[in-house]
């Protein structure tokens, strides 16, 4: 276990150091060029903070090994032999739901969002998360393809977009990218794995992602129609206040902000905890010694839970406010200084996410080498770069966010029908695991004090502020195909050319997965 806690935190490490070491290096410009920088205090709420982080980080990380994953697959592996399609619907709501309410990234951006309700942001998408996770299920079930699916739901979700209010739009695609955070990610990918694996056939590889991205667009729904029907809104006219402690005071911040949530966290938990238990009592009956160990899992969780709350909140929020408050204030146009730093950034730290990790590890793992880990993660820190600047870009403009989404998605579904099925599956799953925590811990507060200092507050935060995810979300999803139809261009070519040896296997192998 010791060594597994080493794996973990140099992991979280390459995650939490870039990002801290970048703020301070962008915090030192601005003081030596501009004579301004974070207050002292601030900096060093913001230090803390990333201990704290680093700390939640790994523990989340252990729990989603020890806990999470194998819960998920047993779960999944055991729904998909029963063959009872009652059981298999109700159990894959309440997994979705549930999951999602203990998610952290979900319960972080929820309390970004002004004028809106923490609980009922969270329990809106926790259940379009359930219904669409039924969807996902079904769809592994059936074998319905991917692709078509994906273009009737865009359908349906651009036609509510249409209609609800424009203060909605952003803040329902962003949420679709935060409610498939670590805890939700991890549990909901090994249900999908352990369906797949049960079903077996031509597709289980392709079925074995695609999952995620049903449960990217769940929130997305259920946000809409809750703009529809008018509780998204009202948006308070107030700035968020930008404050900053001094000495003892900064503990005391951090002290007492612990038991607060670990009183949240152990609610998130208990609901996931309960089903777990009774479906373990009428279905799994696993033996104790794994029960124990998923046991210390659940326990490693609610810890890494807690920390990575305590830390985002008191330490990255009003750290990454202020910060983007100052670069949007700077004189003669410095302002458009918001999209190199973005941009840098968004690439620091979808490079060092641990999820982006995970996934291109299973990755290459299940498709025997053919798409490599480099290849995926060049891929990914394209798009995540690029979103990243698009999203300063219109918050410096006022471009609607709705251009952008109606051209990105009509090129990814466009592609999707091109490109070998299995990298379909991986790039719409990507989207939700480059949204991670480090985006949504600073870059979101980042967007949201720099959009208060250029339009003041009111309903442009909710509308320009808000929809950086959305785009984080979105454009890896297009590098990834955009990889996918790349390696179809060259299996043609090497096809032709060689037949023997090892690249014969992998090639063979590839076109047998998706081509």
């Amino acid at each position: 276990m010791k060594h597994v806690f080493k794996e973990k935190f140099h992991e979280a490490l390459r995650s939490v150091l870039p990002l801290t070491l970048m703020v301070l290096a962008v915090n030192f410009l601005l003081l030596f060029f501009f004579g301004e920088s974070m207050p002292w205090g601030m900096l060093a709420q913001f230090l803390i903070g990333a201990a704290f982080l680093l700390l939640g980080l790994c523990f989340l990380a252990l729990g989603e090994d020890v806990a999470m994953i194998p819960m998920g697959e047993r779960v999944g592996a055991h729904l998909s032999r029963t063959g009872k399609y009652s059981l298999l619907i109700i159990c894959s709501f309440l997994i979705g739901a549930l999951i999602t309410i203990a998610e952290p990234n979900l319960a972080v951006f929820a309390s970004l969002l002004p004028g809106i309700a923490d609980r009922t942001v969270i329990f809106t998408a926790a259940a379009g998360v359930g219904l669409f996770l039924v969807f996902g299920v079904l769809r592994v079930i059936k074998r319905f393809p991917l692709s078509i699916t994906l273009t009737l739901l865009f359908i349906i979700l651009f036609a509510l977009a249409a209609f609800a209010p424009k203060s909605s739009l952003a803040v329902s695609f962003d949420a679709g990218g935060v409610a498939t955070g670590p805890i939700t990610a991890a549990f909901i990918m090994s249900v999908g794995i352990g369906l797949a694996s049960v079903r077996g056939g031509r597709g289980s590889t392709d079925n074995s992602f695609g999952a995620i991205a049903f449960c990217t667009l769940g929130p997305i729904a259920a946000l809409l129609i809750l703009g529809l029907i008018g509780k998204t809104g009202n948006v308070s006219t107030e700035a968020s206040e930008l404050t900053s402690a001094a000495g003892w005071e900064i503990i005391l911040d951090f002290l007492h902000e612990i038991p607060v949530f670990l009183e949240e966290v152990a609610l998130a938990l208990l609901p996931i905890i309960l089903f777990f238990i009774i479906f373990q009592l009428i279905f799994l009956r696993l033996s104790a010694k794994r029960l124990i160990r998923i046991g210390v899992g659940v326990i490693y969780a609610f810890i890494g839970h807690t920390l990575f709350l305590t830390g985002v909140c008191v330490g990255f929020i009003p750290a990454g406010n202020y910060l983007g408050k100052l670069i949007a204030s700077l004189p003669n146009g410095l302002s458009y200084l918001l999209i190199p730093a973005a941009m840098i950034m968004g690439g620091l730290i979808v490079r060092a996410e641990p999820a982006v990790h995970v996934l291109n590890e299973q990755v290459e793992g299940v498709t025997v080498g053919a798409v490599s880990k480099h290849a995926m993660m060049t891929m990914l820190t394209v798009g995540v770069v690029i979103a990243c600047g698009l999203a300063m870009l219109r918050l410096l403009t006022g471009v609607s966010l709705w251009y952008f989404l109606i051209a990105g998605y009509a090129v990814s579904l466009a592609l999707s029908f091109i490109v070998p099925k299995v990298f379909t599956a991986i790039a719409f799953d990507t989207g939700g695991a480059a949204s991670g925590a480090m985006t949504i811990a600073f870059l979101v507060p980042f967007a949201k004090g720099a959009c208060i200092a250029l339009n003041g507050a009111g309903e442009s935060v909710l509308t320009d502020a808000f929809g950086l995810i959305a785009l984080v979300v979105m454009l890896p999803i297009i590098t990834v195909q955009i990889l996918g139809l790349f390696y179809k261009i060259e299996l043609r070519r090497v096809t032709d050319v060689k037949r023997s040896g090892d690249d014969t296997v992998t090639i063979i192998e590839f076109d047998r997965l998706g081509s």
